[in-house]
C-alpha cells in the first residue's frame, strides 16, 4: 500500500476541474489539481455560459470575481434563413435577472478559478504535468502516474480531462458515441464596422450553419459548420477562401465588412465534434465529470453549462463524504449518487443537441421549401426565449442544481 499523497487528485484544470478543486480545497480538503499545459490559453474552448452555468457560479460564492474576468453579455439571438431574418430570441429580464448568457474568455475564467483555489494551502496546481496512467490495487483505482511528479496516490481521482481523456482511457471504462454529421472550424475576425454588439448570429440554409458571436476583446467568433470529414477541402482556399466561403451564407450587411476583412493574420482552427457518453462514470476511487464523462456537441454552447453543474453537484456530495471516516465502499456508492443525479439531464440535452444537425444540414429536396415557409412565417419575429421549450432547456437545464454545502 502506498501512502496517501492527498485526498483527492483532479487531472484537467478545465472548468469541471478547476470549480471543483477550488470548492473541495476551500472546504478543507486535500486536492491536487494536474493541468497539462502550462497556461490556459494554447487550445480553443467553448466560451459561451446560459443562466444554468451562471447560477450556480453566484450560489458558490464567486459571481463577484467571475463578473472580472473578460465577457460579452447575450442579450438576443437574431436567427436568418438564406440570409434573411427568420425570428430572434430575447433574453428577457424578468425571466432570467441578472444571469443573461454571457461570452466568455475561458483562459481568464480559468486563471481565475485556480487562483483562488491556490490561496489555501491544502491546494497544489500541478502545471505543464501529464498524467500517464492510473494507479490500481487490486479492483480500486488509488492514484496517478505522471510524467514529471511521479506517483500520485490519493482516497480519489477524478479525471476531468475532457475529450481526450488520458483518466477515461486509462480506466477500462466503454462509451457510446453519437454519429454527428458535422465539424466546426472557428476563426476570429475583426469586429470593426461590424453591428454584432451583445447579440449571437445563427444563419442556416443549403445546408450549413454559421454562428456568430462578439468577444471581450473586440473581436467576432466565427463558427462554420461544415460537413464531416470536408475541411480538408476547405483548408485547400486557404483563409481568404474560407472567408469567402462564409460570405455565401450571411447576410448583405455582414457580407459586406467580411469582404474587406484582412485575412492575412487570422487562423482558423477545426473542430471535429464528438457526441459520447461513458457507460459508467464511475470505479472504486474513481469518478469521471465534464467532457471526460460525456462529450458534448458545440450545438447549443451546453459544455461549459454541464462541466459547472457536474462540479458543483460532485462537490455537494463528495465534501461531506470526504470529511467523515468514509470507507472505500460508501465513498464508491457517494459516485454513483452523482451519477444518477447528474445523468438524465446529460442524456437528454445530448439528444436534443443532435436533433438541430440533422435537420438544418439536411439538403434533401423537401427540406428547402420548409424552410423558406419557416422564414416566411417568422419574418425575424421577436420572443421570449424561454417561450420555447427546446431554448427552455438549453438555458436552464433540466435538474435542477443548487450549492448544498456552505
Amino acid at each position: 500500500m502506498r501512502e496517501k499523497v492527498c485526498q483527492v487528485v483532479i487531472s484537467g484544470a478545465g472548468p469541471a476541474g478547476a470549480i471543483l478543486g477550488l470548492l473541495l480545497a476551500r472546504a478543507g480538503v486535500e486536492t491536487k489539481l494536474i493541468e497539462r499545459h502550462e497556461d490556459f490559453s494554447r487550445e480553443f474552448r467553448g466560451e459561451l455560459i446560459w443562466p444554468s452555468g451562471l447560477k450556480p457560479l453566484k450560489q458558490i460564492g464567486i459571481w463577484e470575481d467571475f463578473e472580472k474576468v473578460g465577457q460579452v453579455r447575450i442579450d438576443q439571438v437574431k436567427m436568418f434563413i438564406n440570409e434573411k431574418p427568420f425570428v430572434s430570441p430575447q433574453m428577457d429580464s424578468s425571466v432570467i435577472g441578472e444571469f443573461r448568457p454571457r461570452w466568455i474568455s475561458q483562459p481568464h475564467f480559468l486563471e481565475m478559478l485556480v487562483e483562488k483555489a491556490s490561496a489555501y494551502t491544502n491546494f497544489e496546481l500541478l502545471r505543464s504535468t501529464r498524467v500517464r496512467n492510473l494507479l490500481r490495487d487490486e479492483d480500486s483505482v488509488t492514484g496517478v502516474v505522471t510524467d514529471s511528479h511521479g506517483d500520485i496516490s490519493a482516497d480519489l481521482v477524478v479525471g476531468a480531462d475532457g475529450r481526450s481523456s488520458i483518466v477515461r482511457a486509462r480506466s477500462g471504462l466503454s462509451a457510446k458515441a453519437d454519429k454527428l454529421p458535422m465539424d466546426i472550424v472557428w476563426i476570429k475576425v475583426p469586429a470593426d464596422r461590424m453591428e454584432i454588439c451583445n447579440t449571437m448570429r445563427m444563419y442556416v440554409g443549403r445546408g450549413r450553419l454559421v454562428i456568430m458571436a462578439p468577444t471581450f476583446d473586440g473581436f467576432v467568433q466565427l463558427g462554420f459548420i461544415i460537413r464531416k470529414g470536408s475541411f480538408k477541402e476547405l483548408r485547400q482556399l486557404g483563409t481568404e477562401g474560407l472567408i469567402k466561403e462564409i460570405l455565401n451564407y450571411v447576410d448583405a450587411p455582414t457580407r459586406e465588412v467580411l469582404k474587406t476583412t484582412d485575412t492575412d493574420d487570422l487562423r482558423p482552427f477545426l473542430l471535429s465534434t464528438v457526441a459520447d457518453r461513458v457507460d459508467s462514470w464511475c470505479l472504486p476511487g474513481l469518478l469521471l465529470i465534464g467532457d471526460a464523462a460525456h462529450t458534448m456537441s458545440p450545438v447549443g454552447g451546453q459544455g461549459v453549462n454541464i462541466a459547472i453543474r457536474d462540479a458543483v453537484l460532485a462537490a455537494n456530495y463528495l465534501i461531506p463524504a470526504l470529511k467523515t471516516a468514509t470507507n472505500a465502499d460508501t465513498l464508491y456508492q457517494t459516485l454513483q449518487k452523482i451519477e444518477t443525479e447528474r445523468l438524465e439531464e446529460v442524456k437528454l440535452i445530448q439528444a436534443q443537441q443532435a436533433k438541430g444537425p440533422r435537420i438544418l444540414l439536411n439538403q434533401s429536396l423537401w427540406m428547402r421549401p420548409i424552410l423558406l415557409l419557416a422564414q416566411k412565417l417568422g419574418r425575424g419575429a421577436k420572443f421570449d426565449a424561454a417561450s420555447d421549450p427546446s431554448m427552455k432547456t438549453m438555458m436552464f437545464g433540466v435538474s435542477p442544481i443548487k450549492w448544498t454545502v456552505e
